[in-house]
């Protein structure tokens, strides 16, 4: 009996361990970072909606701040598998979605020619991982590594600051 309460004690206190992303549960982060190819700035939003058991969409915006007269602003859409509290308030997750990047050139002048801007617009496919350290109540800091395969390559890391709701 007592080896009963015993396990029956142990599994109890074990079950907060195993809390995972609710159903419907939806959260806003505010990114960060630096995008790779020419080494840009970047700032942007992510929106995060669980859609089942550990999956959930992130959609996002980066506005790629301008060098070397080029500015971009990037649109992805992600998908997240989540493992939750892989360590103490931590949580890890694979990603995988779509990615529209979009360039501008504002221009220039080579030896008293002057070229006008022009602007572009990629598609391409997003990989990458990150990861959720939960700040108490309904924040997390956050960061993410994906990289983009397209015409315009690119790596992106981004730091980030997150509310759930």
């Amino acid at each position: 009996m007592k080896k009963l309460l015993l396990t029956v004690a142990l599994v109890a206190s074990t079950l907060g361990v195993f809390a995972q992303s609710e159903k419907g549960e939806k959260s806003l982060v505010g990114n960060i970072g630096v995008q790779s190819d020419p080494g840009r700035f970047l700032i942007g939003a992510q929106g995060r909606y669980v859609i089942a058991d550990k999956i959930r969409l992130a959609p996002d915006v980066m506005f790629i701040f301008p060098k070397d007269k080029v500015t971009g602003l990037d649109v992805n859409l992600n998908v997240h598998y989540v493992f939750d509290n892989v360590a103490e308030n931590i949580s890890v997750y694979p990603l995988a979605g779509i990615a529209m990047q979009n360039g501008r050139f504002s221009g220039n002048t080579i030896n008293g020619v002057k070229f006008g801007s022009t602007s572009f617009t990629d598609w391409g496919f997003n990989l990458g991982a990150g990861g959720s350290y939960e700040l108490g109540g309904n924040r997390f800091a956050n960061i993410e590594l994906k990289y983009t395969f397209s015409d315009a390559d690119c790596f992106t890391l981004a730091l980030g600051y997150g509310f759930k709701f």
